[in-house]
């Protein structure tokens, strides 16, 4: 640390503090004397003492402003960081003051704030003479604006005696000034190393530059020197807030268009230096190196870049930020000392912490660290994941996924269990955390899931007015028709019991007579593409029911892989999108489908597609007859499906499986109720039993070649 002292007269007390500089009383380097006075004794001290001197006068300047700015000037040259006025018989204005705010300590012969100015040891004996007082003393204080003002930072008494005169109590005084100055300069100059440098220190380089101003004002209000780089530089600069240039503290030119700006060790030595390591701090100082003490930074906006539609890849690649990781990484690994700030959401929380206590806390600076990493993880998931699609590699060695906090939820499966909901950092338009909720109390994690369930299976049906009814992740009713109203009717007469307290999903906009047949039941939610007013008005008389918006024109957009959580591990696959054509399929029985027979196959075949394995549906063309579903073992599911179809077999019914019958009893079970048509993968050894088993009932059956088991 390189220190400067003024003074202006005699100059004891400056070479009181040069001997203890020199014997290493008192840490850092005395680098200038400087001097108001040409011809002051002090300046022959200097010249005596080996220390190098600058001299000038005000009125060689002509005028105060111009005094300062000059002085300045040398201070710079110097590269001084840390002023002690010993003496000094100016007031130090703002230009001075605002380049070293809380760094400049004076020495005053009184106990402040009583006898301020000039002739405080007269003033003090005359008001002992009077009886008003029996002591005076010396203060050492940080200064201010303000004329012998500001923060103290040590001061010690000076009794008056009876037989004492003004020249005894001056004598006594300046001995008194001796002693503690030289302690309270070193203690102040050791406190300010292990810190780091004369003042904080914030460096400042954000893309979203909201709420930014009000932000870095209330640092400067705390006596923070503000680094920055680029547009934020202007947009501080605009607001009137004196800015540093990277360039200035590192004194190399940004290079490359931008893309090396920060890269520099002196920005990460400031950030990386471990304040309480005296081998860190000297090395610092060796190479003037100031210690930042914040950092506020965010990233190029590369998320952004790349939800743009046909985003060229030079585009994406340019907004990758390197240098703000790395600012980040590297003060988040030195939070002991340092705080950083990538979240706008926390600029309060620091500030109010800083103005109250002036500083963070450890615990806030830990915390704002380990949110920093986070970040930085998020945003190279997102762009590892990126160049990786560019690739076409499909299996990467490693896997990194990128989700936010959408929400808290009051609980999980059950109500002793926590949990939460998160967001792919890359939405898909067409999900249930996309829709707007009208009314109604806050999803919870089971309706998310059903919600989710039943929109994945109503994606399936985009032709006709469709109703899908999901309980529990399986369908237990779903209806087609010429209108929302009749697809509703025959969702509901599918399984008037199950539906109570369902999540229902419809693939046109609400009217009113849907959704007077609807407010008839107990529904947890209604999902659909929008709602007509009056239909609105009649569902929301239910207090509880979750009315929910979606824009179903997304409903055909590209999905991700789907992944599920595995002890130790995670799984992760395609979803089950598949396109199935009838002219793919197989007929491998004797009696042939009609026409009308394949539709409802289709028809049952994306209907079980959505049903827990081991599934079962039986339907006609306009709506699911029975569901059996998660049996463990095919032909349970198939009598649960038969048992709840019940007297609606007839001759349109057909049966569809999820996957291929392992034994000939499910078919048997099926033509023994009537069932006409069945449609299934096959694929099992033993397919001929189920084939003769078909033939005896004349029923017939289809061969998709195609599995939709769902776990």
């Amino acid at each position: 640390m390189k220190i400067a002292i003024l003074a202006s007269g005699n100059g004891t007390n400056f070479e009181v503090l040069t001997k203890k500089f020199q014997a290493g009383e008192i840490p850092g380097t005395e680098a200038l004397m400087f001097c108001n006075h040409p011809n002051a004794p002090v300046i022959k001290r200097a010249q005596r003492l080996g220390i190098p001197y600058e001299t000038f006068s005000v009125k060689e300047c002509g005028s105060k402003q111009a005094y300062e700015y000059r002085l300045l000037k040398v201070l710079k040259e110097y590269k001084i960081d840390f002023i002690i006025l010993s003496g000094y018989l100016r007031v130090v204005g703002s230009t001075i003051l605002n380049e070293y705010p809380d760094s400049i300590v004076n020495l005053h012969p009184a106990l402040l704030p009583k006898y301020p100015g000039l002739n405080s040891i007269a003033r003090a004996f005359a008001d002992y003479q009077k009886g008003l007082i029996d002591k005076t003393g010396v203060t050492v204080h940080f200064i201010d604006a303000r004329l012998d003002h500001g923060p103290i930072i040590a001061q010690k008494a000076v009794p008056i005696y009876p037989d004492d005169t003004e020249e005894t109590l001056e004598t006594r005084v300046h001995e008194t000034e001796h002693e503690l100055f030289p302690m309270a300069v070193s203690e102040v100059i050791q406190t300010r190393m292990k810190r780091g440098n004369k003042v904080k220190r914030a460096l400042v380089s954000v893309s979203d530059k909201t709420n930014l101003v009000p932000f870095v004002k209330g640092l400067v209000e705390n006596h923070y020197e503000i680094i920055s780089t680029g547009g934020t530089k202007k947009k501080l600069d605009e607001a009137g807030i004196k800015t540093i240039s990277v360039e200035e503290i590192t004194g190399f030119p940004e290079i490359l268009d931008g893309r090396v700006k920060t890269l520099n060790p002196y920005i990460h030595g400031g950030l990386l230096a471990e304040r309480d390591k005296p081998e860190h701090m000297k090395t610092l100082e060796k190479l003037n190196i100031h210690t930042i003490d914040l950092v506020c930074v965010n990233l190029y906006p590369f998320k952004q870049t790349i939800e743009k539609p046909n985003v060229e890849l030079a585009d994406a690649i340019e907004n990758i930020d390197i240098g703000g990781p790395s600012l980040l990484r590297a003060a988040s690994k030195n939070y002991a000392s340092v705080t950083v700030v990538t979240d706008q959401a926390d600029y309060d929380r620091v500030l109010k912490e800083i103005t109250e206590n002036g500083d963070t806390n450890l615990k806030t600076r830990a915390e704002l660290a380990a949110k920093v990493f986070r970040t930085t993880a998020a945003y190279d998931a997102l762009i590892a994941e990126y160049l990786t699609k560019q690739t076409g590699l499909e299996d990467p060695e490693k896997l990194s996924l990128t989700y936010d906090l959408k929400q808290k939820m009051r609980y999980g499966e059950n109500s002793h269990q926590k949990a939460w909901l998160y967001e792919d950092a890359l939405p898909k338009k067409f999900s249930i955390l996309q829709a707007e909720q009208l009314h109604g109390k806050k999803l919870s994690y089971n309706n998310i899931k059903d919600a989710d369930e039943a929109l994945r299976a109503i994606r399936e049906f985009q032709a006709e007015p469709t109703v899908v009814a999901m309980k529990h992740m399986n369908p237990c009713g779903i209806g087609r028709g010429k209108t929302l109203e009749e697809a509703w009717d025959r969702a509901y007469e599918a399984d008037s019991i199950s539906i109570f307290g369902g999540v229902i999903a419809l693939n046109r906009k609400v009217d009113l007579a849907t959704a007077k047949k609807m407010h008839k039941i107990f529904l947890e939610i209604v999902i659909a593409p929008g709602f007509d007013d009056d239909a609105l008005a009649v569902l929301e008389k239910k207090k509880n029911i979750r009315l929910l918006q979606l824009d179903f024109s997304h409903e055909n957009e590209p999905v991700r892989y789907e992944t599920v959580s595995v002890m130790g591990g995670l799984l992760m696959q395609e979803q089950d999108v598949l396109n199935e054509n009838v002219a793919d399929w197989k007929c491998v029985t004797d009696v042939k489908p009609t026409e009308q027979q394949l539709k409802t196959m289709m028809f049952a075949l994306k209907a079980v597609k959505h049903t827990k394995s081991n599934a079962i549906v039986v339907a006609n063309n306009e709506r699911t007859l029975g569901v059996g579903a998660g049996q463990p073992n095919r032909i349970d599911s198939a009598k649960i499906a038969v048992k709840h179809a019940g007297e609606a077999i007839d001759n349109t019914a057909v049966m569809s499986s999820d996957a291929f019958f392992p034994f000939g009893d499910c078919v048997e079970y099926a033509g023994k109720h009537g069932i006409k048509a069945i449609v299934q993968p096959g694929g099992s050894v033993r397919d001929q039993e189920s084939i003769e088993a078909a033939n005896k009932y004349g029923i017939a059956m289809v061969f998709t070649g195609y599995r939709h088991f769902r776990h």
